[in-house]
């Protein structure tokens, strides 16, 4: 079985404390105390000096949101003008790409027709081009040809109506040869 103890202290009285027990108690209330008047002290000085702190603290919190209201404006506008740059740069890019792809597709698209159309016997307009062309150089031809024609029938009833006089009236004109048989 245990033995149980009885609650009595050999060779002290009760409520009698050891000396360092007393010593950390004295210490212990000195530092309480102390903590207790640097309390009182701070209460005196917050009601001495609270409105002119307070009122303080008021304009240095203002100037610090007016610094970090700047500071994050200037960083926000620096990182605006560079996403602005950026996106600027890329959508050039891309705009000089898609120019480039239409123009492939059409010249792909005007070659494929062209072929469709000359396999099915239909001329290219740059073939139609040309016939265009050599009609405007025919009917050019023509013109000084029948202009050519023009003056030497003019020039034939110029002739001086004594020209014909000259020749004999009995003289017709020598009938044609008869074609060999």
């Amino acid at each position: 079985m245990a033995i149980r103890k009885t609650g009595k202290l050999k060779g002290k009285a009760k409520g009698q404390k050891a000396p360092k027990a007393r010593a950390a108690d004295a210490t212990t209330a000195d530092a309480v105390h102390q903590i207790w008047l640097a309390g009182m002290g701070a209460l005196a000085r917050a009601q001495k000096d609270g409105p002119k702190a307070f009122e303080k603290l008021i304009r240095d919190g203002g100037e610090f949101i007016e610094y970090g209201k700047n500071g994050a404006g200037h960083l926000l506008g620096e990182a605006l003008a560079s996403a602005q740059a950026s996106v600027g740069a890329r959508l050039t890019a891309t705009r000089e790409t898609a120019t480039e792809t239409w123009k492939e597709l059409e010249h792909l698209f005007h070659d494929r027709v062209e072929k469709v159309l000359h396999q099915s016997g239909i001329p290219t307009a740059a073939e139609i081009r040309g016939l265009a062309q050599r009609i405007d150089q025919l009917s050019a031809h023509v013109e000084r040809l029948a202009a050519a024609k023009s003056a030497k029938a003019k020039a034939a009833k110029a002739k001086p109506a004594s020209a014909k006089r000259a020749r004999p009236r009995n003289a017709k004109a020598a009938p044609a040869a008869s074609a060999p048989g």
